[in-house]
């Protein structure tokens, strides 16, 4: 009987060890488990922080809204930080963009070069640093939020006004609100000044939107489209004179 005893008791100490060491390795697995587990939420929360940490909450709000910004935009130029700039329009709407190495920034008096030109100049993005932190009237042509090129507005120089450029005394890069005057004359009136400008059979006309077109595409656009654009007026453009000539008219892309 004592035997028995011993013998029962010996089984139940048995039996509690095991269930002790079975209790410590389903521990030791769910706490290794919960280590992967907090390991995985570790890493994702990282991940997400780095990708919140591409840069300053500016900087980051200037990269989403640039991305896929396409098109060309008349304004006011201003630094934002180096190599970031915005373009402000007449409406006082702002457009952030970055530039590269491949930049075309052409000047005419304000970036660099001389206001009295008949070409712009090259410019360094030096000088377009410095003069952008002092503001200055261009055109902008992005390409998904980059700029392709920044063309200094030679209006924004103080260029002649009336209708001298109509008569060909004028050539260059204009822009300005457009304006109708008879069949193949046109105007663009920016801050209280107009200038007259012709149109030509070989005049490139590009919508987007307002003249023809949509906002989303730049369409090829004809002369009776912009006649009756013009008529209604109200439409922000972008102009290449030459000898008075209009080369091309690019809606601003609004």
């Amino acid at each position: 009987m004592l035997r028995t005893h011993r013998r029962k008791s010996v089984l139940a100490a048995a039996a509690l060890v095991a269930t002790t060491m079975l209790l410590t390795a389903c521990q030791g697995a769910n706490t290794e488990d919960s280590g992967k587990s907090t390991g995985a939420t570790t890493s994702h929360m990282a991940a997400k922080g780095a990708s919140a940490e591409g840069g300053s909450a500016t900087g980051a709000g200037i990269e989403s809204k640039s991305g896929t910004v396409t098109g060309k935009w008349v304004g006011t130029v201003s630094y934002l930080a180096p190599g970031k700039y915005t373009v402000t329009d007449a409406n006082g709407a702002e457009q952030a963009f970055f530039t590269s190495e491949d930049t075309d920034i052409e000047g005419a008096g304000k970036i660099c070069g001389d206001a009295d030109g008949q070409a712009a100049t090259p410019c360094t993005e030096e000088e377009l640093e410095a003069a952008a932190k002092k503001g200055f009237g261009a055109t902008v042509d992005l390409k998904n939020g980059v700029a392709v090129s920044i063309i200094e507005d030679h209006a924004d120089s103080g260029a002649g006004t009336g209708d001298g450029m109509g008569e060909g005394e004028k050539s260059g890069l204009f822009s300005g609100t457009l304006g109708y005057m008879a069949p193949g004359k046109y105007s663009l009136s920016r801050d209280g000044n107009e200038r007259a400008f012709f149109t030509a059979t070989d005049t490139v006309i590009n919508g987007a939107g307002w003249i023809c077109g949509d906002a989303e595409t730049i369409t090829p656009c004809t002369e009776e489209e912009l006649e009756a654009a013009a008529k209604k007026g109200g439409i922000a453009v972008v102009v290449k004179v030459e000898d008075g000539v209009a080369v091309t008219i690019d809606e601003e892309h609004n």
